[in-house]
């Protein structure tokens, strides 16, 4: 290696580690609160629906921002939208702690939705930015790890501010953090611009979807369905049965998520992408089956393992797919595509399972039989298109 391509390869390091530290304050902020909101919509008074209807605003606003932010983040670049993210993520938590009835708490949610759509974006296209092509996969995993312990670590923390301090400790905790991810965003590096590449006439579904990389974006949103049920109610359903810290729970799933990614990245990159999506989907349906028959805490934390290598082996095994079967001048549009339908998937998961729990008189179980059968769809959708 000669002394220029080994300056280089450090670079990327150094550029690839900020924007990992920078991903994982951003997800450990939005995990502190994101668990803890359920029960704090409780102290309102509100039913499930209610709740589900108020978690599904963020991922809504989120959902419809995602394809408008990733083709911003390919026209004008990824830092700006890394900086506007922060500020907003912060004004949405300062509306969640001064918020007095239910109805205000929805302008902190669509400024969290905003803020979250415009970050995750930017950071995402960030990582695949850096990585070298024939390390794409292990290092898509890698990036994706932050989320992950982020995922881990905001729960309990989250559930530990919250046992200290209340509710108003939560939001606080969060906004202190997504302060110090503002002044991380400065120092992140924005790529060079790629030069375009053979120009094609101009069409309008251009602007709305990547055709080539719908299928793991539809993937995903079968995968995130259920997740959008078990982000919002599993903690009510976790205190019914005894755990007393629902934040464990989160906790253990992202642990397993933490173990599986580098050996998944890895295996996608010499093995498969296909192989080790479809392992991960079938034990993400696996998960769903056991929360159906868990009836103390000791159950619902085996659902916390097999669901957390499941969906660590296939989330980001599907976000490479996302990125090698597009240009790189449409990097950020195909990753906001990809992020779009995981967003959809958790809204459509959070606000109908949260009127499905009114109507089957909060039966968990029949809940997640629900969310067992729509992973099940996912999985041979993704076997019988991709093969």
């Amino acid at each position: 290696m000669t002394e220029q391509e080994e300056l280089q390869q450090d670079k990327w390091r150094k550029d690839f580690l900020i924007t990992w530290v920078n991903r994982f304050s951003f997800f450990v902020a939005h995990h502190l609160t994101r668990p803890v909101l359920p029960l704090y919509l409780v102290t309102f008074g509100a039913s499930s629906t209610v709740i589900g209807a108020i978690m599904a605003v963020f991922t809504i606003t989120s959902t419809v921002m995602r394809i408008p932010i990733g083709l911003l983040v390919d026209r004008v670049g990824r830092k700006p939208f890394l900086l506007a993210g922060a500020a907003l993520f912060i004004a949405g938590n300062f509306g969640y702690l001064w918020a007095p009835t239910i109805l205000l708490l929805i302008p902190g949610r669509i400024l969290h939705g905003i803020g979250w759509s415009a970050s995750t974006t930017a950071v995402a296209t960030l990582a695949a930015d850096l990585a070298p092509q024939k390390r794409r996969g292990e290092l898509i995993g890698y990036a994706a790890m932050a989320s992950s312990l982020g995922g881990a670590i905001g729960p309990v923390a989250g559930f530990a501010l919250l046992h200290e301090y209340g509710y108003p400790g939560v939001f606080i905790g969060a906004v202190i953090l997504l302060m110090g991810s503002l002044l991380l965003s400065l120092w992140v590096p924005e790529p060079a611009r790629v030069p375009a590449g053979k120009e094609y006439p101009f069409r309008w579904i251009d602007l709305l979807v990547i055709p080539e990389t719908l299928l793991p974006a539809v993937t995903v949103a079968f995968i995130s369905f259920g997740q959008g049920g078990i982000l919002t109610f599993l903690p009510i359903h976790a205190l019914k049965l005894g755990l007393a810290n629902p934040g464990l729970w989160f906790g253990l799933y992202a642990v397993c998520l933490l173990i599986v990614r580098p050996f998944a990245g890895p295996l996608s990159d010499r093995v498969s992408r296909r192989a080790v999506v479809v392992a991960g989907l079938f034990l993400n349906f696996g998960r769903n089956c056991l929360l159906v028959l868990a009836d103390s805490p000791a159950g619902l934390m085996a659902a916390a393992v097999v669901g957390g290598l499941g969906t660590g082996a296939a989330q980001p095994a599907l976000m490479t797919v996302a990125v090698d079967q597009t240009s790189p001048q449409r990097r950020g549009q195909s990753l906001a595509q990809f992020q779009c339908f995981y967003d959809l998937g958790i809204g459509l998961g959070s606000l109908s399972l949260g009127a499905f729990l009114d109507l089957v008189d909060q039966n968990f179980s029949l809940m997640y039989a629900v969310t067992s059968m729509v992973a099940l769809l996912g999985f041979w959708t993704y076997w019988k298109r991709s093969g």
